[in-house]
């Protein structure tokens, strides 16, 4: 793949709010953009991979965990500029709701870490609040599933694309 740093176009990229039986799961990013703070696990797209794949895949590689894609929950466009207002990064991030079917955990590199969250207790200081606002505005998304409730049949039909 070309540089991700000071790229010629925007890169196609998938974040999923992973739910599991003990939270939310999150990353703390071992590089930029973003070094140091909690996120939620995701990557680029792979040429020729759809988008639910290459979730499943980044949040297998990031995490160790396997996961079933239910919705799309929106779109961000994330752009920073380097000091003299050269693009530096632009990713176009697809946001997906996401069902976790294993707990154990193991992150990506030594540098890495991954850990469930209570929602109540999110680490919202060390979070982009962009994150933090993506949560924030699919709280009730979450929490049904977290109870596990099946309702995500309901939303998977209620969005486009995802009738599967």
């Amino acid at each position: 793949m070309a540089s991700r740093k000071y790229p010629k176009y925007p890169i196609p990229s998938v974040g999923g709010v992973v739910v599991g039986r003990n939270g939310i799961l999150l990353v703390r990013r071992d590089k930029e953009p973003g070094k140091g703070s909690w996120s939620v696990p995701g990557g680029a797209i792979e040429l020729g991979e759809d988008q639910e794949r290459a979730l499943v895949r980044e949040i297998r590689e990031e995490t160790g965990v396997l996961s079933k894609v239910i919705q799309l929950l929106g779109t961000a466009d994330v752009v920073i500029r380097d000091s003299k207002g050269k693009v530096e990064y632009h990713y176009v991030i697809n946001h997906y709701l996401v069902r976790a079917l294993t707990d154990d955990t193991r992150p990506e590199s030594a540098e890495a870490e991954v850990r469930w969250f209570k929602f109540e207790n999110l680490p919202k200081t060390d979070m982009n609040p962009r994150v933090y606002q993506l949560l924030e505005r699919n709280k009730e998304k979450i929490v049904l599933l977290a109870a596990g409730t099946e309702s995500s049949k309901q939303w998977r039909l209620d969005t486009p694309g995802h009738g599967k």
